[in-house]
């Protein structure tokens, strides 16, 4: 397989990032991510600095699909970038590289330096024009006064989406949980498969909040300083992010150089401007860690019930006007 070229079986929402990268003097490695692309370039950029004869190769996808691909055993040599919940699922783990001694990785071969946490993103003036005040619990999404203007992940494609129903399950417990999130689905326009998207819709006219990560919530608050970020003061839902070795890659040693950078400090100066989560620090009060062990395993009955849930969406959906 060329590098350049896309791997077989690459599913059809993976987009190559388009960043600086190194000569390829020295080797070329394969790179496979849910970060967004953003955040993605920004880490080749540094990766090239330093490894400036390596070129690396990023195809970003949501979490969903990653989680279907890597299970499908492609050739590559990097999971630069994922949730834990996911990297949990049956039949991953023989996917990935026992972990070097010493290199701070965990025994399934995952480090785990970071981690995204929950935020909203809000547009003050719809909020005031609809007579909403600013939500600082998941039952404020439930508001009447926010009837048609909230944006939320779609939790069986992304990993925001899944972490923000997760995080309702399991702080709630899961009967309140369902009652609120049916609520909360009474206000919300539609279920993008990505955090950057609801994030991205606000402002522009239609949604007053989105339901996001945060650090999808800072680059969109750089892009407009008018909108604003909120916080779910109740529980401010948490989960660690995986890096790791694909255990068919013929490049370990050039891909254990770059997972080593990942666990320095140059990288969690890079982490901190993305506004993760770094989970060697200490931990902010209102942070809610989901358990990712029991997420993963009830992953497969959540979403037939938000599969249920979308079907009931869809039978109240006002029906087109037959033409005569």
């Amino acid at each position: 397989m060329s590098p350049s070229a896309p791997p077989p079986g690459l599913p059809a929402d993976a987009v190559r990032i388009e960043a600086a990268t190194g000569s390829g003097a020295g080797g070329h490695l394969i790179a496979y991510s849910a970060f967004e692309p953003y955040e993605l370039a920004d880490y080749l950029e540094a990766l090239s600095r330093l490894m400036p004869d390596v070129a690396i190769t990023v195809w970003r996808m949501p979490t969903s699909s990653l989680t279907a691909f890597l299970l499908s055993g492609p050739e590559g040599d990097l999971v630069l970038g994922w949730a834990d919940t996911a990297a949990q699922s049956p039949g991953i783990a023989t996917r990935i590289a026992p972990p070097a001694p010493g290199g701070g990785c965990d025994a399934d071969g995952f480090c785990r330096p970071t981690g995204f946490s929950l935020a909203f993103v809000a547009d003050p003036a719809l909020l005031q024009a609809r007579g909403a005040v600013l939500p600082a619990r998941w039952s404020d999404l439930a508001s009447p006064a926010l009837r048609q203007s909230l944006l939320f992940p779609d939790p069986r494609r992304s990993g925001a989406g899944y972490l923000a129903l997760t995080t309702i399950l399991q702080y709630y417990g899961p009967e309140d949980g369902w009652r609120l999130m049916v609520e909360i689905d009474r206000n919300v326009i539609d279920y993008p498969g990505s955090a950057w998207e609801p994030a991205a819709r606000v402002g522009d006219g239609g949604a007053a909040l989105g339901v996001t990560v945060r650090v999808a919530a800072r680059r969109r608050l750089s892009d407009n300083p008018a909108l604003v970020q909120a916080l779910p003061q109740d529980a401010i839902g948490a989960e660690a992010e995986v890096y790791g070795i694909l255990a068919g890659s013929r490049q370990q040693a050039l891909a254990r150089r770059a997972l080593d950078w990942v666990m320095s400090e140059e990288a969690a100066d890079l982490f901190r401007h993305h506004a993760k989560l770094l989970l060697r620090g200490e931990r902010e009060p209102a942070l809610f860690p989901i358990n990712p062990e029991r997420a993963s395993r009830e992953r497969p009955a959540v979403l037939q019930r938000f599969d249920a849930l979308m079907r009931l969406r869809a039978a109240r959906a006002p029906k087109p006007e037959k033409t005569p």
